[in-house]
Protein backbone atom coordinates (compact mmCIF):
# COMPACT_ATOMS: atom_id res chain seq x y z
CA UNK A 1 0.00 0.00 0.00
CA UNK A 2 2.64 2.36 0.75
CA UNK A 3 4.71 1.62 -1.95
CA UNK A 4 1.68 2.08 -4.52
CA UNK A 5 0.67 5.43 -2.91
CA UNK A 6 4.18 7.05 -2.96
CA UNK A 7 4.60 6.00 -6.70
CA UNK A 8 0.87 7.93 -7.47
CA UNK A 9 1.94 10.41 -5.78
CA UNK A 10 5.55 10.54 -7.80
CA UNK A 11 7.50 9.81 -5.53
CA UNK A 12 10.89 8.49 -6.99
CA UNK A 13 13.61 6.83 -5.04
CA UNK A 14 17.35 8.49 -5.59
CA UNK A 15 19.62 7.60 -8.37
CA UNK A 16 21.92 6.52 -5.88
CA UNK A 17 20.10 3.64 -6.00
CA UNK A 18 17.23 1.05 -3.88
CA UNK A 19 18.08 -0.08 -0.50
CA UNK A 20 21.30 -1.84 -0.47
CA UNK A 21 21.03 -5.35 0.30
CA UNK A 22 23.56 -7.54 2.28
CA UNK A 23 24.86 -9.80 -0.27
CA UNK A 24 24.20 -9.76 -3.96
CA UNK A 25 22.00 -12.45 -5.41
CA UNK A 26 23.95 -13.29 -8.25
CA UNK A 27 19.92 -13.16 -10.65
CA UNK A 28 19.60 -11.72 -13.71
CA UNK A 29 16.13 -10.47 -15.48
CA UNK A 30 15.75 -10.61 -18.82
CA UNK A 31 12.76 -9.16 -20.39
CA UNK A 32 10.98 -10.28 -23.14
CA UNK A 33 7.20 -9.51 -24.76
CA UNK A 34 6.69 -13.28 -26.43
CA UNK A 35 8.68 -16.33 -27.49
CA UNK A 36 7.52 -16.90 -31.03
CA UNK A 37 10.20 -14.65 -32.36
CA UNK A 38 13.15 -17.08 -33.38
CA UNK A 39 15.54 -14.54 -33.19
CA UNK A 40 14.65 -13.74 -29.58
CA UNK A 41 14.86 -16.99 -28.45
CA UNK A 42 18.64 -17.79 -29.40
CA UNK A 43 19.35 -14.26 -28.74
CA UNK A 44 18.40 -15.35 -24.97
CA UNK A 45 20.44 -18.78 -25.33
CA UNK A 46 23.84 -15.93 -26.27
CA UNK A 47 22.90 -13.89 -22.79
CA UNK A 48 21.66 -16.86 -21.07
CA UNK A 49 25.45 -18.72 -21.45
CA UNK A 50 27.25 -15.14 -21.24
CA UNK A 51 26.03 -14.45 -17.96
CA UNK A 52 26.57 -17.77 -16.57
CA UNK A 53 29.62 -17.99 -17.75
CA UNK A 54 30.25 -14.80 -15.29
CA UNK A 55 28.52 -16.52 -12.59
CA UNK A 56 25.13 -14.99 -13.03
CA UNK A 57 21.85 -17.18 -12.63
CA UNK A 58 18.97 -15.78 -15.01
CA UNK A 59 15.29 -15.39 -14.70
CA UNK A 60 13.23 -14.90 -17.98
CA UNK A 61 10.44 -12.60 -17.75
CA UNK A 62 7.76 -12.41 -20.40
CA UNK A 63 6.14 -9.11 -20.22
CA UNK A 64 7.04 -6.27 -22.29
CA UNK A 65 7.27 -4.29 -19.58
CA UNK A 66 6.43 -1.06 -21.27
CA UNK A 67 3.27 -0.25 -19.22
CA UNK A 68 3.77 1.86 -15.76
CA UNK A 69 1.43 -0.72 -13.96
CA UNK A 70 3.92 -3.73 -14.95
CA UNK A 71 6.65 -2.15 -12.75
CA UNK A 72 4.39 -2.35 -9.81
CA UNK A 73 3.33 -5.53 -10.50
CA UNK A 74 7.13 -7.12 -10.87
CA UNK A 75 8.10 -4.32 -8.37
CA UNK A 76 8.85 -7.53 -5.34
CA UNK A 77 10.67 -9.05 -7.71
CA UNK A 78 12.79 -6.11 -9.03
CA UNK A 79 13.76 -5.25 -5.76
CA UNK A 80 14.70 -7.95 -3.70
CA UNK A 81 16.01 -10.79 -5.88
CA UNK A 82 17.32 -8.98 -9.31
CA UNK A 83 20.98 -7.37 -9.35
CA UNK A 84 20.29 -6.05 -12.92
CA UNK A 85 17.68 -6.45 -15.88
CA UNK A 86 18.48 -7.08 -19.63
CA UNK A 87 15.24 -5.71 -22.33
CA UNK A 88 15.22 -6.12 -25.52
CA UNK A 89 11.63 -5.79 -26.09
CA UNK A 90 11.48 -1.90 -24.77
CA UNK A 91 9.17 0.67 -26.40
CA UNK A 92 10.79 4.24 -27.38
CA UNK A 93 8.71 6.71 -24.47
CA UNK A 94 9.13 3.03 -22.12
CA UNK A 95 8.00 4.31 -18.51
CA UNK A 96 9.74 1.24 -16.93
CA UNK A 97 13.01 1.88 -18.63
CA UNK A 98 13.07 5.62 -17.78
CA UNK A 99 11.92 4.52 -13.92
CA UNK A 100 14.48 1.50 -13.51
CA UNK A 101 17.22 4.19 -14.74
CA UNK A 102 16.31 6.77 -11.94
CA UNK A 103 16.38 4.30 -9.59
CA UNK A 104 20.08 3.48 -10.09
CA UNK A 105 19.43 -0.37 -11.01
CA UNK A 106 21.56 -1.94 -13.33
CA UNK A 107 20.19 -2.35 -16.94
CA UNK A 108 21.21 -2.49 -20.37
CA UNK A 109 18.87 -2.46 -23.55
CA UNK A 110 19.89 -5.17 -26.35
CA UNK A 111 18.20 -5.25 -29.62
CA UNK A 112 15.99 -1.66 -29.34
CA UNK A 113 17.03 1.60 -27.60
CA UNK A 114 14.52 3.98 -26.22
CA UNK A 115 14.41 7.80 -26.40
CA UNK A 116 15.63 8.20 -22.47
CA UNK A 117 19.28 9.14 -22.90
CA UNK A 118 21.66 7.77 -20.60
CA UNK A 119 20.78 3.52 -20.76
CA UNK A 120 23.68 1.36 -21.98
CA UNK A 121 22.42 0.12 -25.58
CA UNK A 122 23.82 -2.29 -27.51
CA UNK A 123 21.81 -2.86 -31.28
CA UNK A 124 22.91 -2.29 -34.81
CA UNK A 125 22.47 0.64 -37.05
CA UNK A 126 18.67 -0.07 -38.25
CA UNK A 127 18.52 3.13 -40.64
CA UNK A 128 21.93 1.92 -42.45
CA UNK A 129 20.74 -1.59 -42.90
CA UNK A 130 17.03 -1.04 -43.77
CA UNK A 131 19.03 1.60 -46.52
CA UNK A 132 20.75 -1.83 -47.34
CA UNK A 133 17.92 -3.60 -48.43
CA UNK A 134 16.43 -1.31 -50.08
CA UNK A 135 19.79 -0.58 -51.88
CA UNK A 136 19.67 -4.46 -52.49
CA UNK A 137 16.11 -4.30 -54.11
CA UNK A 138 17.01 -0.88 -56.10
CA UNK A 139 19.90 -2.23 -57.67
CA UNK A 140 17.63 -4.98 -58.85
CA UNK A 141 15.46 -2.94 -60.85
CA UNK A 142 12.82 -2.40 -58.50
CA UNK A 143 10.86 0.89 -58.35
CA UNK A 144 7.82 0.07 -56.63
CA UNK A 145 8.45 -0.88 -52.85
CA UNK A 146 6.45 -1.80 -49.85
CA UNK A 147 7.47 -1.99 -45.71
CA UNK A 148 5.86 -3.58 -43.65
CA UNK A 149 7.24 -3.19 -40.05
CA UNK A 150 6.49 -4.09 -36.74
CA UNK A 151 5.02 -1.46 -33.98
CA UNK A 152 5.35 1.68 -34.40
CA UNK A 153 6.49 2.75 -31.24
CA UNK A 154 9.60 0.72 -31.54
CA UNK A 155 13.03 2.05 -32.39
CA UNK A 156 14.20 -0.92 -34.76
CA UNK A 157 10.64 -0.11 -36.90
CA UNK A 158 10.97 3.95 -36.60
CA UNK A 159 15.01 3.50 -37.62
CA UNK A 160 14.24 0.92 -40.20
CA UNK A 161 11.45 2.79 -42.22
CA UNK A 162 13.02 6.00 -42.12
CA UNK A 163 16.58 4.44 -43.16
CA UNK A 164 14.83 2.84 -46.18
CA UNK A 165 12.52 5.92 -47.07
CA UNK A 166 15.38 8.19 -46.70
CA UNK A 167 17.96 6.12 -49.34
CA UNK A 168 14.78 5.77 -51.70
CA UNK A 169 13.88 9.40 -51.75
CA UNK A 170 17.64 10.28 -51.93
CA UNK A 171 17.23 8.10 -55.56
CA UNK A 172 14.49 9.04 -56.79
CA UNK A 173 11.52 7.91 -54.73
CA UNK A 174 9.25 10.06 -53.59
CA UNK A 175 8.30 8.85 -49.49
CA UNK A 176 4.61 9.25 -50.32
CA UNK A 177 5.21 6.83 -53.54
CA UNK A 178 6.53 3.98 -50.82
CA UNK A 179 3.34 2.42 -49.48
CA UNK A 180 4.05 1.15 -45.25
CA UNK A 181 2.37 -0.55 -43.58
CA UNK A 182 3.33 -0.82 -39.45
CA UNK A 183 1.80 -4.00 -37.23
CA UNK A 184 3.03 -6.39 -35.05
CA UNK A 185 6.42 -8.55 -35.63
CA UNK A 186 4.74 -11.79 -36.85
CA UNK A 187 3.58 -13.95 -39.07
CA UNK A 188 -0.24 -12.95 -39.25
CA UNK A 189 0.79 -9.03 -39.60
CA UNK A 190 3.11 -9.74 -42.56
CA UNK A 191 0.06 -11.48 -43.97
CA UNK A 192 -2.17 -9.10 -43.72
CA UNK A 193 -0.12 -6.20 -44.59
CA UNK A 194 1.07 -8.25 -47.62
CA UNK A 195 -2.85 -8.80 -48.77
CA UNK A 196 -3.65 -5.32 -48.40
CA UNK A 197 -0.10 -4.18 -50.65
CA UNK A 198 -0.99 -6.78 -53.32
CA UNK A 199 -4.94 -5.84 -53.56
CA UNK A 200 -3.91 -2.17 -54.45
CA UNK A 201 -4.16 -0.91 -57.92
CA UNK A 202 -0.29 -0.89 -58.71
CA UNK A 203 1.05 -3.48 -56.38
CA UNK A 204 4.27 -3.65 -54.83
CA UNK A 205 7.17 -5.43 -56.99
CA UNK A 206 9.33 -5.88 -53.54
CA UNK A 207 8.74 -5.49 -49.90
CA UNK A 208 11.27 -5.06 -47.07
CA UNK A 209 9.87 -6.77 -43.83
CA UNK A 210 10.48 -5.62 -40.74
CA UNK A 211 12.56 -9.21 -39.26
CA UNK A 212 12.05 -12.53 -41.09
CA UNK A 213 8.81 -13.77 -38.99
CA UNK A 214 6.90 -10.71 -41.23
CA UNK A 215 8.83 -11.83 -44.12
CA UNK A 216 7.86 -15.42 -43.30
CA UNK A 217 3.66 -14.15 -43.64
CA UNK A 218 4.53 -12.40 -46.29
CA UNK A 219 5.93 -14.84 -48.45
CA UNK A 220 2.64 -17.40 -47.11
CA UNK A 221 0.44 -14.42 -48.69
CA UNK A 222 2.36 -13.94 -51.82
CA UNK A 223 1.95 -18.30 -52.21
CA UNK A 224 -1.94 -18.35 -51.23
CA UNK A 225 -2.29 -15.46 -53.41
CA UNK A 226 -0.45 -16.81 -56.53
CA UNK A 227 2.61 -14.19 -56.93
CA UNK A 228 5.48 -16.17 -57.13
CA UNK A 229 8.26 -14.92 -55.66
CA UNK A 230 10.88 -13.67 -56.43
CA UNK A 231 9.61 -13.29 -60.15
CA UNK A 232 6.86 -11.27 -59.61
CA UNK A 233 7.19 -10.30 -55.85
CA UNK A 234 10.74 -9.63 -53.76
CA UNK A 235 10.95 -9.96 -50.04
CA UNK A 236 14.04 -9.44 -47.60
CA UNK A 237 14.04 -9.73 -44.19
CA UNK A 238 15.96 -8.78 -41.34
CA UNK A 239 17.63 -10.87 -38.67
CA UNK A 240 18.55 -13.88 -40.48
CA UNK A 241 16.93 -16.49 -37.99
CA UNK A 242 17.96 -19.75 -38.69
CA UNK A 243 15.22 -21.35 -40.85
CA UNK A 244 16.19 -18.60 -42.85
CA UNK A 245 18.43 -20.02 -44.06
CA UNK A 246 17.04 -23.25 -44.90
CA UNK A 247 16.05 -24.45 -48.17
CA UNK A 248 12.97 -24.03 -47.50
CA UNK A 249 13.07 -20.63 -46.81
CA UNK A 250 15.74 -19.25 -48.51
CA UNK A 251 15.21 -16.09 -47.43
CA UNK A 252 17.20 -12.61 -48.41
CA UNK A 253 17.58 -10.99 -45.14
CA UNK A 254 19.70 -8.45 -43.03
CA UNK A 255 22.13 -10.51 -40.27
CA UNK A 256 22.33 -9.42 -36.95
CA UNK A 257 25.18 -10.50 -34.94
CA UNK A 258 22.74 -12.15 -32.53
CA UNK A 259 25.52 -14.09 -30.44
CA UNK A 260 27.88 -10.95 -30.26
CA UNK A 261 25.01 -8.62 -29.24
CA UNK A 262 24.18 -11.06 -26.50
CA UNK A 263 27.14 -11.10 -25.46
CA UNK A 264 28.45 -7.50 -25.26
CA UNK A 265 24.90 -6.94 -23.47
CA UNK A 266 25.68 -9.42 -20.93
CA UNK A 267 29.43 -8.17 -20.03
CA UNK A 268 28.41 -4.18 -20.19
CA UNK A 269 25.49 -5.54 -17.69
CA UNK A 270 27.76 -7.19 -15.50
CA UNK A 271 30.30 -4.26 -15.92
CA UNK A 272 27.37 -2.56 -13.69
CA UNK A 273 26.59 -4.59 -11.48
CA UNK A 274 30.31 -5.32 -10.35
CA UNK A 275 30.28 -1.67 -9.33
CA UNK A 276 30.46 0.46 -12.27
CA UNK A 277 27.63 2.11 -11.88
CA UNK A 278 28.03 5.84 -12.76
CA UNK A 279 30.31 6.37 -15.56
CA UNK A 280 28.62 7.56 -18.45
CA UNK A 281 26.19 5.28 -20.71
CA UNK A 282 28.05 3.37 -23.87
CA UNK A 283 26.37 2.66 -26.78
CA UNK A 284 27.73 -0.56 -29.06
CA UNK A 285 26.83 -0.35 -32.65
CA UNK A 286 27.77 -4.15 -34.23
CA UNK A 287 28.10 -4.57 -37.72
CA UNK A 288 25.44 -5.84 -40.12
CA UNK A 289 25.67 -8.05 -43.32
CA UNK A 290 23.18 -8.34 -46.19
CA UNK A 291 22.73 -12.24 -46.90
CA UNK A 292 21.49 -12.58 -50.42
CA UNK A 293 19.34 -16.27 -51.29
CA UNK A 294 16.19 -17.08 -53.18
CA UNK A 295 13.70 -14.48 -52.02
CA UNK A 296 15.23 -11.48 -54.12
CA UNK A 297 15.27 -11.10 -57.72
CA UNK A 298 15.43 -8.64 -60.50
CA UNK A 299 12.26 -6.71 -61.67
CA UNK A 300 10.40 -8.28 -64.81
CA UNK A 301 7.44 -6.41 -66.31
Amino acid sequence: MVQAAASELGYRLPTQGRKVRKSATKIVGLVIGALHNRFMTVLLEHLHDELRESGYHVTLIIDSMNEASSLQTLRPLIDGFLDGLIFATASLDSPVVAELKRRGIPLVLVVRSVDEPGVDTVEIDNSHAAAEAARHLHELGHRSIGIVMGPRDTSTSRDRAEGALQWLEKHGIPRKDVPIIFGEYTTESGYSSTVSLLAQPKPVSAIIAGNDTIAMGVLDAAKRRGVAVPRQLSVIGFDDIPLAGSPLLALTTIRQPVEAMARTAARRLVERMRGDRFSPATLDILPIQLIQRDTTGPFRK
